[in-house]
């Protein structure tokens, strides 16, 4: 992976937006062997400062709330702080489950947001490689918002919701829908959140029913133009760097390929990348046996008790 620094100038840029779990240990590994550059927004301001005291260089938190325009809006502080919203948990829904407690409101709290376009410029942050939505609802709102950055953005990482646990907010489909119409592709999908009912809560399994995931959308850059600004060797590099991350080796070779086809990239320099790829492809390459999907069953139920990140199954494992 340390090759690859070679052919960017610039740190794999990253926004994390709702960020109150902190970084994902994905990007403080990769810091090691590629630079990277993290701004994370939390606007529980308490929170927000506790997170820039850890003191990480490569990572900077700001205090704002982002959404589709300048407005007042309400935040509402819930039990479950990590499932705190701008949308009103939707009650009668909730009524039903088991988790209903955690979604009663201890505290509102008036907010104004800002557009991340807005933001982002006002922070002189001009190309984004990678963006992080979850904000509990809200994400349709924020990538409303957020129309230039997603011009020069490469991948997506967005949690969806199935069911209506907030009153009004979107569903899968709407954000599938939208991004889909700005050029992004759907890669993987974790479904993450279930609910079990009050009535039979100790009958069956442990799920009950799915009201959330999380999705993660690349650009299909060999689908696009060879003159496409994807195509910047330093870009692309970055991109190729993002997808192993989430272990699409097969992708990244791809593009790579993509790219020496279009004369993006010289032979010495796609031989250097694609040694990079097929070295970490193989570090991570899965056995096939028989029993493998009820072994990966146990490991997933095993390692939900053991993360605090919901998105841990998003990739190619």
């Amino acid at each position: 992976m340390h090759a690859l620094k070679n052919y960017s100038d610039a740190p794999l840029t990253l926004i994390d937006i709702g960020a109150r779990a902190g970084i994902h240990p994905r990007w403080l590994k990769l810091i090691h062997h590629f630079p990277v550059q993290i701004t994370g927004f939390e606007p529980d301001e308490q929170e927000c400062a506790a997170l820039n005291a850890k003191g990480d260089t490569f990572v900077k938190y700001l205090p704002f709330a982002v959404g589709e325009k300048v407005e007042q809006r309400t935040f509402h502080l819930l039990v479950a702080e990590g499932s705190s919203s701008l949308f009103r948990p939707n009650c009668p829904f909730l009524s039903r489950f088991v988790s209903e407690p955690n979604y009663a409101i201890k505290r509102e709290i008036p907010i104004q947001t800002n557009t991340l376009d807005a933001v982002l410029k006002q922070s002189g942050i001009e190309d984004v490689d990678y963006l992080k939505i979850d904000t509990e609802g809200f994400e349709r709102d924020i990538l409303n918002g957020a129309a230039e950055t997603l011009n020069h953005t490469f991948a997506i990482e967005v949690e969806v919701w199935f069911n209506p646990v907030f009153t009004n907010a979107p569903f899968f489909r709407d954000i599938d829908s939208l991004l889909t119409e700005k050029g992004f592709v759907l890669f993987d999908l974790a479904k993450s959140n279930y609910f079990k009912r009050k009535v039979g809560a100790t009958l069956g399994g442990p799920k009950g029913q799915l009201v959330a995931g999380d999705a993660i959308y690349f650009r299909d850059i060999p689908a696009l133009s060879p003159e496409s600004h994807f195509y910047d060797k330093a870009k692309l590099v970055r991109a190729i760097v993002l997808v192993m991350q989430y272990c699409y080796f097969d992708f990244a070779l791809e593009i790579a390929q993509s790219a020496y086809h279009h004369r993006k990239l010289s032979a010495n320099e796609f031989r250097d990348i694609e040694a990079v790829i097929s070295s970490e492809g193989k570090k991570h390459y899965a056995v096939d046996f028989r029993g493998k999907h009820t072994t990966e069953k146990l490991v997933k139920r095993l390692g939900r008790l053991l993360t605090k990140f919901e998105w841990d199954y998003l990739g190619n494992w």
